[in-house]
């Protein structure tokens, strides 16, 4: 403490501050973040007013001005150290810094006691969102006569999406309460045959999350100044988000190989990955796309910012921006691994996070939700970044407005191509289909857990004019040639081509798949077909061939031929238990005079479910049971055998319980106690991972009775001291 005084003053002194944790929660919808309920900190809102209490050992009176020191935490960088001293009224004295102190006070409040005094401060819309801290407060008779006390407070100042001049403003309560206060959601995955999902727990209040998001703006190059751009900010978090440039939070992996680390099919939640970032500052390994994005809605809503993952079945990447995905195969319609740089994954996960576009157009053409891709797939401005991106623009094809416009329209619009080359070199198109890609964009509906689909919101109609004007619109504005957007998979044929294939296969189980060939025709005709089953990663990724049959047959008029595919467990458990894939059917017909029809289909694999059974009831800050049981289906040993759980509140419990390796149709048994710190209707979701098989879980939807004694009316005066 330090005291400047006059002989014939007596010193005041600080001796506590209230920072009004419920109050101030509660108005600014903050009151579920630990920092809060903990009380190590208060979580406000920009553009919104706050207060603390402060009680002095003396008589304060209208006469004394009060002066609150304040300082953003600069993370051990002299670029981010900022002081200001922040006055109740600036017009007392001269040469202060009030009003460029992102917060500052409305007005001082003296209390009956006349010792204690409600401050309440302000901060504007557009403020530099940060965590600060309170180092001391001031009590001012002259500008040459102080009493000032040393403390340390820290206040976090988040964006506002219930403040209608925050860029990030949402209208309708019940989206604000679903992007931004919903801590629990779900990601879609599988194919757009079979549209699966799997719970995430996003824990956007629980520490350290919003700790770790201040942490990984202050790791990037984003200037300090520019940390209340929500533009900004969203890109910098899709570079931060991975590690490929900046040791950012998840290291990315489509190997296969995940030791050292966590296989990203093994992640239930964000949660564990930001704990481990925030103690370590090392790369946690590994994630894959709905990892990235899991942590990516995580780390936005923590700082205020609406946000959702969502996820685009049938998803291209086209490598050359040319707007197709070009995919070639040899003779025996074997995919040519080294050209085929172009692929399309059954599935990717990406985030939109809403905001207003002011950069792009002022008339708000350009608000709304915004495509963000923290998956490092292709670079932008030399770092793997990708948006924000206006959904409107996608839309309209309008793909050059900032940022990566281009990228975004062909993983949702572009045509697919696919080429034989002769062995001479030559290249023949085989097979055109410009309505493939982009289908069922999902996203976890407001309010409940169905599934939204949101396509219409990135692409017009397949086929209407609109759409072919947006693709147009593209092409001319990436100066590519025009492509010619025939549908070979709508053409009529004489010789029908179908695959009966079922649309998931559980992992562990025999695949039986049909081939059926009608002769549409009149005729006779002379046909060779070769069907092939390959292993596929959702990222396009081919593993290996586990079946492939080739042969040539006559169809007389009007008959209809069948031929079966059957795969074993045996040919595939081995190898692909730690990803994420599905089976890959292609037949090919060529008929006498040379002519291909071609015939696609994916199968998702889905994994075997655990069991869970609770008892007790269940009570907030009470420990209850939690049994678990998993039979192993697969014709392999399974070893290195584990239980783990996720859920809300569940803190310091989201460890690894091992069990005994297991035989094939041996169980696995464990039971756990658990002690939750939320109130309220929660998931937790128990999963079982082995080194062969990583990924089977269960969710159980519970509710958690409230436990009266953990509501707190707010931090007394004596428990912050200076």
């Amino acid at each position: 403490m330090q005291v400047k005084m006059s002989a014939a003053e007596k010193p005041i002194k600080l001796l506590g501050v209230n920072p009004h944790f419920r109050h101030n929660g509660f108005h600014h919808y903050t009151e579920q973040y630990d920092i809060n309920t903990e009380h190590t900190g208060l979580v406000v809102r920009r553009g919104a007013p706050f207060r603390l209490d402060f009680r002095f050992d003396n008589d304060i009176d209208d006469y004394d001005l009060l002066t609150v020191h304040l300082a953003a935490e600069d993370y051990g960088a002299e670029h981010l150290k900022f002081q200001w001293k922040v006055k109740e009224s600036p017009r007392k004295f001269l040469l202060d810094d009030t009003n460029s102190a992102p917060i500052q006070i409305f007005r001082v409040i003296q209390k009956a006691d006349k010792r204690t005094v409600t401050v309440i401060f302000y901060s504007r819309v557009n403020a530099v969102v940060s965590k600060y801290n309170i180092t001391g407060v001031s009590v001012w008779r002259s500008r040459n006569e102080y009493f000032s006390t040393e403390i340390n407070f820290p206040i976090y100042l988040i964006f506002n999406p219930f403040h209608e001049d925050d860029l990030v403003y949402m209208t309708k309560e019940d989206e604000r309460q679903e992007y931004v206060l919903q801590d629990e959601g779900r990601v879609y995955f599988g194919s757009s045959r079979k549209i699966g999902s799997r719970p995430w727990y996003f824990a956007q209040f629980e520490n350290p999350v919003l700790s770790c998001a201040l942490l990984l703006l202050a790791k990037s190059s984003l200037k300090w100044e520019n940390w209340g751009d929500p533009v900004l900010v969203a890109r910098t978090l899709s570079a931060m988000v991975n590690n490929v440039d900046d040791d950012g939070l998840l290291v990315g992996n489509w190997s296969g190989n995940y030791s050292g680390g966590v296989a990203p099919t093994e992640w239930k939640g964000s949660l564990r990955i930001i704990e481990e970032y925030f103690r370590t500052q090392t790369p946690v390994q590994f994630g894959q796309c709905w990892v990235f994005s899991g942590c990516m809605t995580s780390l936005a809503r923590s700082l205020g910012i609406p946000c959702r993952s969502v996820t685009n079945f049938d998803s291209a990447h086209d490598t050359d921006a040319n707007l197709t995905v070009d995919n070639y195969f040899d003779d025996s319609y074997m995919p040519i691994t080294d050209r085929n740089s172009d692929s399309v994954w059954n599935f990717h996960v990406w985030n939109d996070l809403w905001m207003r576009r002011p950069d792009l157009a002022e008339n708000g053409e350009f608000d709304g939700w915004q495509a963000i891709d923290a998956t490092p797939q292709e670079t932008s401005e030399d770092i793997y970044q990708t948006g924000p991106c206006s959904l409107n623009a996608i839309k309209r094809g309008l793909v050059n407005l900032q940022f990566d416009g281009k990228f975004v329209f062909a993983e949702v619009n572009a045509c697919i191509k696919h080429w034989a080359i002769g062995k001479d070199g030559s290249r023949k198109e085989i097979f055109s289909d410009p309505r493939k890609v982009g289908q069922s964009i999902s996203t976890k509906a407001v309010g409940s857990d169905e599934r939204q689909d949101v396509t219409h919101q990135y692409k017009y109609n397949e086929g209407t004019p609109e759409e072919e004007e947006a693709f147009k619109c593209a092409e001319s504005q990436l100066n590519v040639a025009a492509c010619d957007r025939t549908n070979d998979a709508a053409k009529e044929r004489y010789i029908r081509l179908s695959l009966n294939a079922p649309n998931t296969c559980l992992f562990g189980s025999n695949l039986d798949i049909g081939l059926e060939m009608r002769n549409q025709s009149k005729q006779v005709v002379q046909l060779q077909y070769t069907a092939t089953v390959t292993i596929k990663k959702y990222n396009g990724h081919i593993m290996g061939t586990v079946k492939q049959e080739k042969d040539s047959l006559n169809i007389r008029a009007g008959a209809t031929k069948t031929m079966k595919l059957s795969v074993a467990a045996e040919d595939y458990v081995k190898d692909c238990g730690t990803e994420e894939f599905g089976f890959e059917i292609v037949a090919v017909l060529t008929d006498a005079d040379g002519r291909k029809q071609v015939s696609q289909s994916i199968i998702h694999v889905t994994r075997p479910d655990v069991l869970i059974e609770l008892t007790g009831e269940l009570k907030q800050n009470k420990d209850f049971r939690l049994n678990c049981s998993f039979m192993n289906p697969l014709p392999i040993n399974l070893t290195g055998c584990a239980f783990s759980v996720d859920g809300p509140g569940l803190r310091g419990q989201l460890a690894d319980y091992p069990v005994s390796d297991l035989a094939p149709g041996q169980t696995a048994k464990c039971s756990l106690t658990l002690n939750p710190a939320r109130a309220g209707q929660r998931k937790f979701v128990v999963s079982f991972n082995s080194a062969e098989l990583k990924g089977a879980y269960c969710e159980q939807p519970v509710v958690v009775v409230p436990d009266p004694g953990s509501e707190n009316g707010g931090l007394l005066e004596a428990d912050i001291r200076p």
